[in-house]
Formats: C-alpha cells, structure tokens, sequence
C-alpha cells in the first residue's frame, strides 16, 4: 500500500511548504517481490511434492499385484520403491513446510491457511495445492486396500500354515498307530 505522508516543517522552514513523500507499506515493494517468488518456490515444492506422491501410489499398485500374482520378485521391488520414496516424500515436506515458514514468518501453518495470511494466491499456487490434495487421497485409498490385501494375503497364508502343520500331525499321528 503506498501512503502519502506530509513532511513536518519546522518552525525555521515555515518559508518553505511542506513536501509529500511516498512511503511504500506492506506487501508491496520488495517484500511482495519476495513473497511473490517464495509463492512460486512453494507451487514448485509441492508440484514435486505430487509427483512423489504418485510415485508412492504407483508402488503400491504394483506391489498389489505382485501379491496377486504371487510374484515375490515385484513385491520386494515395491517395498523398496515404497520406503525410498517415502523418505524423498519426507524431504519434500520439510522443504513445503520450510517455504510456507518463510512465506508466512511462522512455521506449522497448514497449507489451507495460507490464504488468511496472504491474501489472495497465485492460480499455480491453488492448481499445485489442489493436484496434491487429490494425490495423497488417492494414494491412501490405495494404501488402504494394500493393508486390507496384504492382511488377507497373511490370514490365509496363515490358515493354510495351520491346515498343512495339522494334517502332517494326523498323518503323523495315524501312521504311528498303525
């Protein structure tokens, strides 16, 4: 915002009329300079910030199906996939986290605040906002069904264990009385 401010005069300068100076508050200036760019850094933050997550997702898809395939190979290659993405995931929220820090002034705000303490955000900003929104739902329903399969998949390797240990015991048992 651009103030105007009267210039005082003294008592000694009553000859000379007082003269106007324009005082740059706010945003504006070099602070919205730098909070128009930390803005850009943050979209950018979380546009890689949704490729991992994607990435996150398309590891568990596969690891899905290795279970039903039975395909222990592509299992324990998204395992892998899985936990080093997680931590490169984990970065990315340190540096999302770092830049809203910056943008704001204070850290632990959440991105769904951001416009209470901004203003109004850039449209690439709200997009990169709203594609990691969609992502990281997308990738816990995912998840969730892998639990629910991996479960199921541990049960019923479970009742089988149970169903060939009991048999080898009553043939065991049967051949010992015979």
């Amino acid at each position: 915002m651009i103030r105007h401010r009267a210039a005082r005069v003294s008592p000694d300068d009553s000859s000379r009329a007082p003269m106007l100076s324009l005082v740059m508050e706010g945003r504006e200036g070099g602070a919205g300079v730098a909070t128009s760019a930390r803005l850009s850094d943050l979209a950018g933050a979380l546009v890689q910030e949704q490729r991992l997550i994607e990435e996150l997702r398309q590891a568990l898809l596969r690891q899905r199906a290795g279970v039903a395939t039975g395909d222990p190979e592509l299992i324990d290659g998204s395992v892998y996939a899985i936990a080093r993405t997680l931590l490169t995931l984990e970065e990315a929220r340190r540096r999302r986290a770092s830049l809203t820090a910056a943008v704001i002034g204070r850290p632990g705000v959440a991105l769904s605040d951001l416009e209470s303490f901004v203003g109004v955000l850039p449209a690439q900003l709200l997009a990169a906002r709203e594609a990691v929104r969609r992502a990281a739902e997308a990738t816990a329903r995912d998840l969730a069904i892998n639990q629910s399969v991996l479960r199921r998949a541990l049960e019923a390797g479970d009742a089988f264990l149970q169903q060939l240990f009991s048999s080898d015991s009553r043939s065991a048992a049967e051949g010992g009385t015979l």
